[in-house]
This record gives C-alpha cells, sequence and structure tokens, in this order.
C-alpha cells in the first residue's frame, strides 16, 4: 500500500519537472518543410496560438498527473500519465505546426499493447485488431471526404493517432472516442473563433481534441461502454 502511495505522490511531484521538459520539446520542435507537410494543411491556415507555453504547460502537466491518480488505481494510473503527457505533447506540436511527428506518436501503439497485455494478456490481440480497424476506418473516412470535397480533411496524424486510441481502450470504445473528440473539436474551434485566433471556416488542428478524447476514454472508460 505504501510503495502504490508513494508512486502516486511522485506522478504528481513529477508534473512540473514533465512539464517543463514538453515545453522545451515543444519550443525546439522544428518547423516542417512546407513542401513535405502533410496536404490536409496549408501552412498559411495554422492558428497564431500558443505563443508562451510558462508556466501552463507545467501546470496542465501537473493537472494530468494529478487526475490520473484520482481515477484510476496504480498502475494504471501510471500508464494514464505516461500516456496524457506524451498527448500533451502530440497536442502542443500540432497546435504549432499542424504536423504529428511518427517518432512520438507511433510508439504509443506498441506502449499502448505493452499496457494492454501487463493489465489484461488477453485482450491484447483484440487491442491489437482495434488498432488497425481505427486507422482504417479514419483513413477510409478521409478518403471519402476527400473523393467528395476535393481536399484532404483528415490527415495521416489523424490516422495514426486513432490507431494509438485502438490499440489503449480497444475496439468497443473507439465510436466513443471519435464522438467526444467531435464534440471536444467543435467547443475548440468555438473558443478559437470566439477569441479571434482563426475564422469559421479555417482548418483547425484535430489531434488536441482526438487527444483529449482518447484520456478521457481512457480515465473513464464507463463514459462510452456500459
Amino acid at each position: 500500500m505504501f510503495m502504490m502511495e508513494g508512486m502516486e505522490l511522485l506522478i504528481i511531484a513529477l508534473g512540473p519537472l514533465v512539464g517543463g521538459l514538453i515545453g522545451m520539446a515543444v519550443d525546439r520542435y522544428p518547423p516542417p518543410d512546407p513542401e513535405g507537410q502533410d496536404d490536409a494543411w496549408e501552412p498559411d491556415t495554422a492558428p497564431a496560438v500558443l505563443r508562451r507555453l510558462h508556466p501552463g504547460v507545467e501546470i496542465a502537466a501537473t493537472l494530468t498527473g494529478a487526475a490520473a491518480v484520482l481515477a484510476l488505481p496504480a498502475p494504471l494510473s501510471l500508464f494514464a500519465a505516461l500516456l496524457g503527457w506524451v498527448l500533451l505533447t502530440l497536442a502542443l506540436i500540432d497546435l504549432r505546426h499542424l504536423e504529428v511527428p511518427d517518432a512520438i506518436s507511433l510508439p504509443l501503439i506498441p506502449a499502448g499493447l505493452a499496457a494492454t497485455w501487463w493489465v489484461e494478456p488477453e485482450a491484447m490481440l483484440i487491442h491489437a485488431a482495434a488498432a488497425a480497424a481505427g486507422a482504417g476506418a479514419i483513413w477510409l473516412l478521409g478518403e471519402v471526404f476527400r473523393r467528395l470535397r476535393g481536399y484532404a480533411g483528415i490527415g495521416g496524424g489523424d490516422v495514426r493517432l486513432f490507431a494509438v486510441a485502438g490499440a489503449w481502450v480497444g475496439l468497443a470504445a473507439l465510436p466513443g472516442v471519435l464522438f467526444l473528440s467531435g464534440v471536444f473539436g467543435l467547443l475548440a474551434a468555438a473558443f478559437l473563433v470566439h477569441r479571434g485566433w482563426v475564422a469559421w471556416g479555417d482548418r483547425i488542428p484535430f489531434v488536441p481534441a482526438l487527444s483529449a478524447a482518447l484520456w478521457v476514454v481512457f480515465l473513464a472508460p464507463q463514459l462510452v461502454q456500459p
């Protein structure tokens, strides 16, 4: 019991340090090459937000650790904190650069399968299938959108992150992740427009909304599953 409590306190205590490292990584992330950028976004449509990350990122990372500890028992709380911190990094990079780095997003797939194996070994194959199904479904949706509208509305980062979602929460929870990400995305768009950072019709990063939805579902799967 003491070890578990000690680990939970450590997760919270590490929040400011982790937040500082996240901020450093985002600040030092190189802007993408416009010629090699995913065609779902144009360089001049990036929202001009989050110029200063500190101390907000340290607060966000600390709250992430605290929420993980309060919502889940160990070791799930540790997995949730680590997932939340990486998703926070991806969200901030996407907000700044409209890009989702493979080096950060792709390792979350085997990490999710490893976490599943640790907690529920018999479900690992199901989660692996969910990762493939999630990526395939979103890719197909993106292709349909491209053919109907003439331009890409779903980027490769979104596809990879749905694979991550499948690995972490399984097939049954994926519709809930999709629904919540849509809700969060609409709320975020309304906020950005209200603040004057973007206008209606501008392209807005979706990874922050998707990251938030995935993390909420991992913390509280009962929200989307009976």
